[in-house]
């Protein structure tokens, strides 16, 4: 009797190239600490400033509160990171892994912490603002992580993305961004004639601004990467922890504006940014940049490695840099467009605007997105042949069907809503979550935890009578 042959096994992501991604993860604290001590040392050599203009005082105020408590802190981070380096190096070599743990996370504490000192700053000083700004920012956020149709992040790991893009890398980019305006005129400024200069000085400003907003959006996708490469390997999860840190910097951004940038266009500026932009600037352009980062945790050598997030960086950088530098070109044209009515100007000027400068990096992200749930759903596809091929419990043929359905998923999903309430819904999206991670990858525990969730204490090692049960009704 010939048995019947089984289909072959899923094909196999590539091995692990990051062997090292605690001292990955340091040399990413470390680039944003160079950063700034970099502009720390162009404030102390900073030409001394002399003219006659009234006006140039301001590039003799005092500085915020919060700029120096955040300069205290960054020094007492590098101070206590020194401290614990030698106890770090002493736990490794006598392989006390809670100790080494434990040192390694403060350590990047202390070098990040630093940075939310300006954007809690920011956020508490118009908590109103802040609270009008939380639910276009979570529906836009639900979107992202809904848009995962087969294997989903976990959300508390969209949401620490989200985190990420308010405090850390907002708070980033807002202190690089003011002490450039500290140090920048006693190099670039002719006080004399200062005409002159002042467009060289504006173009270098919104160079500055951006390098270092992508800088620190960057820093955070790829830190939760590596942490959580588990979940994060591949373009889809890339894209959405790219796109959440986005909507975590366009939150704080759009705080800053309107409270204390353009107090008098309040309106304007949440339409702007927190309506018409939500989705189609800072989320799409660090989205580019988690695509690339999610890429390159497949890649297979390190030239694809460096090609792949080099790629999503550039495409991240330059999207920003053209939205500063032709937005206020195209900011003309619309106002001659709309004359004698601002308020359709803002209305429909302001999304035509948007759409002729990002529109192109939101279509490639978009892209982006089909191409990744295509390749998934192949994986998917060729894993569940094996699955139901050799005849196991976890995911039986129906089921399978369904998983590979998101329509139907969701249709199932509102008819267990409706029945059984949230607690149901939960439980049938553990279930159906658990099931296509066992595909993507398949362990043991994750075979038993399926089985867990249909009801069963350990998976039974007999065949099934009838392969559709299991499936939720």
């Amino acid at each position: 009797m010939t048995l019947p042959l089984l289909p072959p096994p899923p094909p196999q992501t590539a091995p692990d190239t990051f062997r090292r991604p605690w001292r990955i993860a340091l040399a990413i604290a470390l680039v944003l600490s160079a950063a700034f001590a970099m502009a720390q040392v162009l404030y102390w050599a900073e030409p001394a400033i002399r003219s006659p203009l009234p006006w140039m005082r301001i590039y003799l105020l005092p500085q915020p509160p919060a700029l120096k408590l955040t300069r205290t802190l960054l020094y007492t981070g590098w101070s206590i990171a020194l401290l614990l380096t030698p106890v770090l190096y002493t736990a490794h070599r006598s392989g006390r892994r809670r100790v080494v743990r434990a040192c390694r996370a403060a350590v990047l504490a202390v070098l990040l912490l630093p940075y939310t000192a300006m954007a809690v700053d920011a956020l508490s000083g118009a908590p109103l603002t802040a609270l009008l700004c939380l639910p276009t920012s979570g529906v836009a956020l639900l979107i992202v992580h809904r848009a995962q149709l087969y294997v989903r992040l976990p959300a508390r790991l969209t949401l620490l993305a989200f985190g990420w893009g308010a405090l850390v890398g907002a708070g980033f980019a807002i202190v690089m961004t003011l002490w450039f305006a500290w140090y920048a005129g006693g190099y670039v400024m002719d006080f004399q004639h200062p005409r002159g200069s002042i467009r060289t000085l504006l173009a270098l400003s919104a160079l500055n601004a951006d390098l270092f907003a992508e800088l620190g959006k960057a820093a955070g996708v790829a830190l939760l990467v590596l942490v959580f490469r588990r979940y994060a390997e591949g373009l889809i999860p890339g894209l959405v922890l790219g796109a959440a840190v986005g909507l975590g910097f366009n939150l704080t951004e759009t705080v800053r504006y309107v409270a204390e940038i353009e107090p008098g266009q309040a309106a304007a500026q949440f339409w702007t940014r927190q309506v018409v932009g939500v989705l189609t600037v800072h989320s799409a352009f660090t989205a580019l940049a988690g695509a690339g980062f999610g890429t390159a945790l497949r890649a297979t050598n390190r030239r694809e490695r460096i090609t792949a997030g080099a790629s999503g960086l550039l495409a991240a950088f330059g999207g920003h840099f053209l939205l500063d530098t032709a937005t206020p070109l195209l900011d003309r044209w619309r106002k001659d467009l709309f004359t004698g009515n601002e308020v359709l100007g803002v209305l429909l000027g302001v999304p035509l605007v948007t759409l002729l400068v990002t529109g192109p990096f939101v279509v490639l992200g978009v892209l982006l997105l089909r191409r990744g749930l295509r390749d998934q759903a192949a994986e998917l596809r060729a894993a569940l042949r094996y699955q139901t091929g050799a005849g196991r419990l976890a995911v039986t043929p129906v089921e399978g069907e369904l998983l590979l359905s998101p329509r139907r998923r969701l249709l199932l999903e509102l008819r267990v809503w409706r029945r059984d309430g949230t607690a149901g819904l939960r439980h049938l999206i553990c279930l159906q979550q658990t099931q296509l991670r066992l595909l993507s990858t398949p362990l043991a525990r994750q075979s038993d935890h399926v089985m867990a969730l249909k009801g069963f204490s350990t998976a039974p090692q007999a065949h099934p009578a009838h392969p559709e049960q299991g499936v939720p009704s």
